[in-house]
């Protein structure tokens, strides 16, 4: 089942599947948090234990969504937005907890020195327990520490527990492979946190302690409580669906954007790494074996989780299939001694304009026996996978686009690559150059304009603005690919244009005298590009950067030429502590470049106004 070749990830098998299965349901009868087992000498499973207490899935009278510790989590975010992820509060108060107060760390360290494979696994919401240790694990030791230790997640029957800039974040670091989700057909808890408290809470206690005694069969469940439970919770997986197969077919409409903000409040939860959905066809009997459909797309996956909580036929007994949402939580186990959850089963859903609609011919009768669950599903559920598969087609049309834009040719004959960016670049390297081989330097020669050459590379510098503008619109539209803001070329290319042109922003802006401080009303296009160059470099975010410091430089010269805000020895400290920083960062091989503009001349002025 691996899937991306970036990621170094444990590779399952059916051994691997079914040890975790095992003790995935041991672990609900241990009084630790945790178990690991033994089984295999290569491999450290870690099972964690699930909550079916309320107050442990729900923060409030909502979703009990929270913003992730960025400590702990620091990848989860969007990065030029710097907009983090949410996910559920008491589940990750719970895995804080663990993290804080038990030996799961000290399991962890032993495992990696040793060179061990780590599997981390759970059932029900002890999925979601594992699912933050293995994002705290890709954040702390792939990212921080580049130890490339083969690791990865199983769960069954896990709850959504992230929103969708933790799906983004999943996406764009490559971790995808890393986190099997296995799911059962019908299963309501993968779908119960689509559901507000507030719609459930008449019976979601009971509800739940019902879900957890089914393990031993231990009670009968009333009909009417489960019917209740279920049709709330398809309710609003039904808004969910709708909102973002809406979403998906009409991405730039803003009337969606007021009425759900306005009026409506959706689940945030959203699906990240790959599913399988353990599916059976209605026409083949309750004893035929199930078809394993493996999804990856995130879109695909939250609109299967809604079309396949619906009653399969009209014919079905809805007391029934409520019945069987609840206790197809607990039939994991069962579903592996029967031989079902095998790598051997597994169907990929993919090429679904090819293949769904197909009906007639040897490729399509073929398609039509694996997926057979898929061919069952109502026209509305096709086109809203379809949409989802467009939607990534159409992102990715996006970044071919923007990649032909850095790459056109200079000469049809030659067939020399210039690229559009890097010939701007090119020309304000030049023009720095020229601009420093004088009395003064080009920050100052830009801000006095006395040159035409000066004009000219105000020019250049409003055609690269528009150029990032537009790259940085699309990034914020979520229209260009996940991993795109991780993009090497992209983040290199940003950074040359950060570091060359961010002074002659700066210099136009005081040139004109403007009213607030330039950091006040710094462009998103330099917040982005630096934070994607952090992000990379595993950097914390700095308001003042190597790029910008002349802005604090100018707002000092201000307050010496007429004082408003500080002391001369508040300046005076304030000039000793940039000159400081910009020593330290001469010295960082990181940032020394020839692109990166150093401010000797204006520092060197200001200087001259304190002495």
């Amino acid at each position: 089942m691996a899937i991306e070749k970036e990621s170094v990830k444990l590779n399952l098998s059916n051994e691997l599947i079914k040890a975790a299965c095992i003790v995935s349901m041991k672990a609900h009868d241990h009084n630790q948090d945790y178990v690991t087992t033994s089984s295999f000498t290569e491999v450290l499973i870690i099972a964690f234990k699930g909550s079916m207490a309320v107050n442990d899935l729900y923060d409030g009278d909502h979703f009990g969504e929270t913003n992730v510790d960025s400590s702990v989590f620091p990848s989860l975010q969007r990065i030029g937005e710097g907009q983090l992820a949410k996910v559920n509060g008491p589940v990750l108060l719970k895995f804080i907890n663990l993290l804080n107060n038990s030996g799961f760390k000290y399991e962890v360290e032993k495992a990696v020195n040793k060179n061990k494979k780590i599997l981390f696994t759970g059932h029900s919401f002890g999925g979601a327990i594992a699912n933050l240790a293995t994002l705290w694990m890709l954040d702390e030791y792939t990212r921080k520490q580049n130890i490339k230790l083969p690791f990865g997640c199983v769960t069954f029957g896990s709850p959504l527990i992230g929103d969708g800039t933790l799906t983004h974040a999943v996406r764009r670091e490559k971790w995808t492979g890393h986190f099997t989700q296995f799911v059962m057909e019908h299963d309501i808890v993968p779908r119960m946190m689509l559901a507000p408290k507030t719609s459930v809470k008449e019976h979601l206690s009971d509800i739940l302690e019902l879900i957890l005694q089914q393990k031993a069969n231990r009670v009968t469940i009333d009909p009417n409580q489960a019917k209740d439970f279920l049709e709330n919770v398809l309710v609003n997986a039904s808004t969910v669906a709708n909102h973002d197969a809406f979403d998906l077919m009409e991405p730039t409409n803003s009337l969606k954007e007021r009425l759900s903000s306005d009026f409506i409040k959706v689940s945030p939860y959203r699906p990240f790494g790959i599913y399988v959905f353990c599916t059976r066809a209605e026409d083949l009997g309750a004893n035929a074996p199930r078809q394993q459909l493996v999804v990856e797309n995130p879109n695909a996956v939250m609109q299967l989780l809604f079309y396949f909580l619906q009653l399969p036929n009209e014919d079905q007994d809805l007391d029934q299939f409520a019945l069987q949402s609840l206790t197809d939580n607990f039939s994991y186990e069962q579903e592996l001694n029967n031989n079902g959850l095998r790598l051997e089963n597994l169907v990929y859903l993919k090429n679904l304009n090819i293949d769904l609609w197909t009906s007639n011919g040897t490729t399509g009768e073929a398609v039509r026996t694996s997926n057979q669950a898929l061919f069952e599903l109502n026209a509305s559920a096709k086109w809203c996978l379809l949409a989802a598969e467009e939607a990534e087609k159409r992102k990715k049309d996006n970044e071919n686009q923007i990649k032909e834009n850095m790459r056109k040719y200079k000469s049809d004959q030659t067939k020399i690559k210039a690229k559009i960016i890097e010939d701007l670049l090119d020309e304000v390297r030049n023009y720095k150059q020229k601009q420093g081989d004088g009395e003064n330097d080009y920050y100052e020669a830009f801000k006095l304009q006395n040159e035409y050459v000066d004009f000219q590379a105000n020019v250049n510098r409003l055609e690269q603005a528009k150029i990032w503008d537009v790259i940085i619109e699309m990034v914020m539209r979520k229209d260009l690919p996940d991993e795109f803001e991780v993009w090497d070329e992209l983040v290199a290319l940003g950074t040359c244009f950060r570091r060359l042109y961010e002074p002659l922003d700066i210099a136009n802006y005081y040139r004109h005298a403007k009213g607030d401080g330039y950091l006040a009303v710094r462009p998103k296009r330099y917040k982005f590009t630096q934070r994607w160059y952090e992000h990379k470099n595993v950097t914390r975010f700095e308001l003042v950067s190597e790029s910008n410091f002349v802005a604090e430089v100018e707002e000092l010269m201000k307050e010496v030429i007429k004082p408003k805000n500080k002391t001369i020895e508040e300046i005076k400290q304030g000039f000793e502590s940039i000159t400081k920083k910009v020593n330290e960062r001469i010295c960082d091989e990181k940032i020394v470049n020839e692109d990166v503009f150093w401010g000797k001349y204006i520092l060197s002025k200001l200087q001259e106004k304190l002495v």
